[in-house]
C-alpha cells in the first residue's frame, strides 16, 4: 500500500506533519479528514516523476545505520513491557532526523490497521532487506522479538560499518588526488602562461623541464573546457550503462578480479553473507529461506551469481561446505568454517566467527593500503609542485645571471 507525506492543520489551526497509509491520493485526503485534519501539501513517499511527466512509485532507501538505530530503540521499548503500537509512538516522539520519523509513521500506519510488525515492514514505502522482514517474522513467531530485533540491529550496524571501511580507504586519496589535479590546473591555466610570456618576451632558450610545462599549460588552455566535457560525458555514459543488468554484471566482474579492491569487495561480501545468515538460522529462519535471503545482500552482483549456485546445490540435497568449496573461489577458511559448524551443529555460530575474521580482515588491509599510500601521494603531488616551481624559477635565475 502506498504512503504519502502530508502536512495538514488541525483543529486548533496547527500545521503538523505525518505519514499515512492509503490506496491512493483522494483515499489519503479522506483519512485526514476523518482524523479532523486539513490536507495542506500530500506527497507519495518515494514517488518519482519520469521525463514524460508520468509519476511511477519506487521504495526510498533507508541508511543502515538509521534502521538499526530504530530497530535498537523498538527492542529495549518492547523488552520494557510496551507494546509495539505505543513504543512506535514513543519512536516517532524522539526521532533525531525527520527521514527517522517517516519511516516510523509509515510502520506505525500499517500496524494500526491491524498488520504485523514483519507486514508493516514489508508494505513500507522504505525499501527494508529482506533478511530484517525474515528475521522479525521469526521473532514475533516465536515470541522474542525484541532478542531478534536487538541481534538484527547489530548485524545492520557491524554491515554498515564494513562498507565504510572501504568508503574510508577510497576517499582519502581520491580527495587529495582531485585537489592536487584542481590546483595544478589553476596554475596551468593562469599562473603559468602569465610567467611563461615574460619568458618568451626575452628570446632565450628555456629549460627543457620549463618547455614541458609551457606545454602543458597551452594544452590546458585549448582543449582544457573538452577534456573536461569528455569526462562528464564518461561519467554519465558509465551511469547510463549500469542501468543494463549484463554490463553491470561483467563491471563487477571485473571489479572482483582486480587485484586489491577485489579483495576488499570479496572479503566484505563473504563477511555480509555469513553474519546474515548466521543471525537468521540463530533465529530459527529455514536454511533455504536464509540461505537465499543471505544471498540477496551480496552488493556485487558476480559474487552474488556464485552464493545463489550453492543456495540452489543445497536445495538439491548437497552440504552447506561442499556447496561453497565446489563454488566459491578463495574462501578456504570460510569452507572449514562452514563444515566445523555443520559437524558440531553449531553452524550459526560458526558463521558469525567467519564474519567477525573477515571485517578484522578488511579493516587491517584498508589500515595498511593507507599507511602505504598516504606518504606516497604525498610524494607525487609534491613533485608536481616542485616541477611546475623549478620550470618557473630556472628562467629567472638564468635571467638574473645575465643580468
Amino acid at each position: 500500500m502506498p504512503a504519502f507525506d502530508y502536512s495538514a492543520y488541525n483543529a486548533s489551526g496547527k500545521l503538523v506533519n505525518g505519514v499515512i497509509s492509503a490506496d491512493s491520493d483522494r483515499q489519503a485526503r479522506r483519512l485526514l479528514k476523518d482524523k479532523k485534519l486539513l490536507p495542506s501539501t500530500l506527497t507519495e513517499v518515494g514517488q518519482k516523476v519520469t521525463t514524460k511527466g508520468s509519476k511511477v512509485r519506487r521504495q526510498a532507501r533507508v541508511d543502515n545505520l538509521d534502521l538499526s538505530l530504530l530497530l535498537h530503540q523498538q527492542a529495549i521499548l518492547i523488552q520494557s513491557g510496551l507494546p509495539l503500537e505505543e513504543s512506535l509512538r514513543m519512536t516517532i516522539e524522539q526521532a533525531e532526523t525527520d527521514k527517522q520519523r517517516r519511516l516510523v509513521e509509515s510502520w506505525r500506519s500499517e500496524i494500526t490497521e491491524g498488520r504485523s510488525f514483519s507486514e508493516a515492514l514489508r508494505r513500507s514505502p522504505y525499501q527494508i532487506p529482506e533478511s530484517i522482514i525474515a528475521g522479525v517474522g521469526v521473532g514475533e513467531e516465536t515470541g522474542h522479538l525484541h532478542n531478534i530485533l536487538l541481534r538484527l540491529s547489530e548485524e545492520l550496524e557491524t554491515s554498515a560499518e564494513n562498507r565504510k571501511t572501504i568508503s574510508r580507504a577510497l576517499i582519502y586519496p581520491i580527495t587529495l588526488v582531485s585537489v592536487s589535479i584542481i590546483i595544478v590546473s589553476m596554475m596551468m591555466v593562469w599562473v603559468v602562461p602569465k610567467l611563461t610570456a615574460v619568458f618568451a618576451s626575452r628570446n632565450r632558450d628555456l629549460p627543457w623541464i620549463t618547455e614541458v610545462v609551457v606545454s602543458i599549460s597551452n594544452f590546458a588552455q585549448n582543449y582544457g573546457a573538452y577534456v573536461l566535457g569528455f569526462i562528464v560525458l564518461a561519467i554519465l555514459a558509465f551511469r547510463y550503462a549500469m542501468k543494463n543488468p549484463q554490463t553491470k554484471l561483467r563491471w563487477h566482474q571485473m571489479i572482483l578480479n582486480s587485484p586489491g579492491i577485489g579483495r576488499w569487495v570479496r572479503m566484505a561480501d563473504i563477511s555480509d553473507w555469513s553474519r546474515n545468515l548466521g543471525v537468521l538460522l540463530s533465529s530459527g529462519v529455514p536454511a533455504l529461506a536464509a540461505l537465499k535471503i543471505s544471498s540477496a545482500v551480496i552488493n556485487n552482483l558476480a559474487l552474488q551469481q556464485k552464493f545463489n549456485r550453492v543456495t540452489e546445490a543445497m536445495r538439491q540435497g548437497s552440504s552447506l561446505h561442499k556447496a561453497l568449496e565446489d563454488n566459491i573461489d578463495g574462501s578456504g577458511f570460510l569452507v572449514h568454517m562452514v563444515g566445523s559448524g555443520e559437524a558440531s551443529s553449531e553452524l550459526d555460530k560458526m558463521l558469525l566467527r567467519v564474519a567477525e575474521y573477515y571485517s578484522a580482515r578488511l579493516e587491517n588491509a584498508v589500515d595498511v593500503f593507507l599507511k602505504l599510500l598516504t606518504p606516497i601521494l604525498i610524494l607525487l603531488m609534491g613533485g608536481m609542485v616542485l616541477a611546475i616551481m623549478a620550470a618557473v624559477m630556472l628562467p629567472i635565475m638564468d635571467m638574473s645571471n645575465s643580468v
